[in-house]
């Protein structure tokens, strides 16, 4: 098996091959003037097992376009298979039609990586895991929760609480809370599916420290809400935690501003935040199928 950087996840496709001490395939990558993509695979890939690293975080459509691009030429060059490890997946969220009318985005993407001759998809802590019985490609989906307790450990915290939003926010802040020996709960939220406002609400909880733990952090509404009710039940020590950091526009500047101590995000996606790695966990998985 061979690994292949796509444009989108450079550097954590490096960590993934020096891991698993597996070789990496260069890819040229370039812009035309009219934005649109240029991809050349630069290694003979006949007969070869080929996993793409290659996530699907902002700018999505382009990243999405570039994972297409690579499938379809490294099945076309001969290859004997094709994988994708895309650590952030794209329109997940938009998993099932809210409204009448609307695209089902998330399964179009799927069929479209199915059609390409795509065999498996491998992502981190996918955002509708209900979706994978029914995807037209096998899923399987890792969960970054123990790298982010591993990581949370180096803290100083003393008895700390660890909170999340929703039912699947319940199973992720169970699953941090049982590798870190703490508590756990989850606060309820009601997003208005035409404004995009949201409400959370939070039963009375005793502490002073509190680990925020969400999936994605896009705006950071939801978080910015949890945080002042965090606040004002006289909770001193607030880290917001993530595996897949988006932070899109103001974001960061709400967290801080509404009280929050850190944000720590895993590497995913590119950002500042970045302080524990998923790529142990893909290297396992990978070796489990490949050896």
């Amino acid at each position: 098996m061979k690994l292949l950087a796509g444009p989108a996840s450079i550097e954590i496709a490096y960590k993934i091959s020096r891991i698993m001490k597996a070789d990496l395939i260069e890819v040229e990558h370039r812009f035309f003037p009219d934005s649109e993509n240029y991809i050349r695979v630069k290694q003979d890939v006949k007969g070869e097992d080929i996993a793409i690293i290659q996530g699907m975080h902002p700018p999505q459509d382009t990243h999405a376009i570039q994972t297409f691009l690579l499938i379809d030429t490294l099945i076309d060059l001969g290859a004997n298979s094709v994988e994708l490890v895309s650590p952030y997946l794209a329109y997940t969220r938009q998993d099932k039609r809210f409204l009448d009318g609307e695209a089902i985005s998330f399964m179009t993407l799927l069929k479209i990586l199915k059609n390409l001759g795509l065999r498996k998809t491998y992502t981190v802590n996918i955002h509708c895991p209900w979706l994978i019985p029914e995807s037209p490609v096998p899923i399987i989906d890792l969960r970054g929760e123990e790298p982010l307790a591993a990581h949370i450990r180096r803290y100083n915290f003393s008895n700390p609480i660890v909170v999340s939003v929703g039912k699947k926010g319940l199973d992720m802040a169970k699953m941090l809370a049982e590798n870190l020996g703490v508590t756990y709960t989850a606060a309820q939220s009601e997003r208005d599916k035409v404004t995009g406002t949201v409400r959370v609400e939070l039963d009375g909880i005793p502490g002073m420290e509190a680990i925020i733990v969400d999936d994605i952090i896009s705006t950071g509404g939801t978080m910015v809400e949890l945080i002042k009710l965090l606040k004002k039940r006289g909770f001193q020590k607030i880290y917001v935690t993530c595996i897949h950091a988006l932070l899109v526009g103001d974001a960061v500047e709400k967290i801080f501003n509404a009280g929050a101590d850190r944000i720590i995000a895993s590497d995913t996606i590119p950002n500042k935040f970045a302080e524990y790695s998923v790529a142990g966990i893909i290297s396992e998985a990978l070796k489990k199928k490949y050896g």
